[in-house]
């Protein structure tokens, strides 16, 4: 994007939770921007306009001109791509995605052996080993980087050492667990806690009787689990079960 554009285009990010007029109009200035010049815009972290101890989605007052916005522009004709890199989906994009409209999620999968060019950058021991990691630790490459550093700092590269332990270790995964896991609402803490104790993935129509949520309450907060990234889906003879994955098991069971 030339210079000239982005010193146009800031002025209108910049105003959309300030309530433009136009924006209720049905035109956002911006829109008309981006009908009538080609360009890709991203914006990172958009759960930081999210409230905490709200189910996912819900705005924080003054922000909600962002979901007017987004379901604008996935509604809309026009010319250019809008990514929206961030921990939870808005409402407004899961109510217009499919597989053959404009409006897409792609969710960040697993690596699978790719993940092994992680530990040769941080020159960890025993590659017979890295698989036991990648499955630890769902493929995902943050999490793999900052593990991989806690196994160069305390164990020398030695991945067959860090495996020894029984304990699943989080290092600083834990402050970014934090960071999710204090936006849940007290129904969400209830329900990851009971998934994190379930041995086997969960049947939500079986739900603990200390589990206090009726069954409409109870698939609201599964689908905002789910909205962040918080449980995988696995299939059981027909149906679907839950659960989550082990570091997030282990963040919630060393909490309790």
């Amino acid at each position: 994007m030339r210079t000239k554009e982005l010193t146009c285009l800031l002025p209108r990010l910049i105003a959309i939770p300030y309530g433009i007029a136009a924006l209720h109009a049905g035109g956002l200035p911006l829109l008309e921007y981006l009908r009538s010049h080609r360009c890709l815009l991203i914006l990172d972290d958009i759960q930081t306009i999210f409230s905490s101890q709200q189910l996912a989605g819900t705005y924080q007052p003054g922000y909600e001109n962002y979901g007017a916005f987004f379901k604008q522009i996935a509604e809309s004709s026009h010319n250019s791509c809008l990514i929206l890199l961030s921990w939870e989906k808005p409402r407004e994009i899961a109510a217009v995605e499919g597989e053959n409209r404009p409006c897409k999620s792609l969710q960040l999968n697993a690596l699978g052996p790719e993940a092994q060019e992680i530990f040769r950058e941080k020159g960890l021991a025993e590659p017979e080993k890295w698989s036991q990691l990648i499955d630890l630790y769902r493929g995902n490459p943050l999490w793999l980087n900052i593990i991989a550093t806690l196994i160069q700092d305390l164990f020398g590269g030695s991945v067959s050492e860090f495996l020894s332990y029984d304990t699943l270790f989080l290092g600083d995964l834990e402050s970014l667990l934090q960071q999710q896991c204090d936006r849940l609402t007290a129904s969400e803490q209830q329900v990851i806690s009971w998934l994190a104790s379930a041995i086997e993935p969960a049947d939500i129509s079986k739900k603990p009787d200390n589990l206090q949520l009726s069954p409409p309450e109870l698939l609201k907060v599964m689908q905002s689990l789910g909205r962040r990234s918080l449980v995988e889906t696995v299939q059981h003879n027909g149906r679907s079960h839950f659960t989550i994955e082990p570091a997030i098991r282990e963040y919630i069971t060393n909490k309790k």
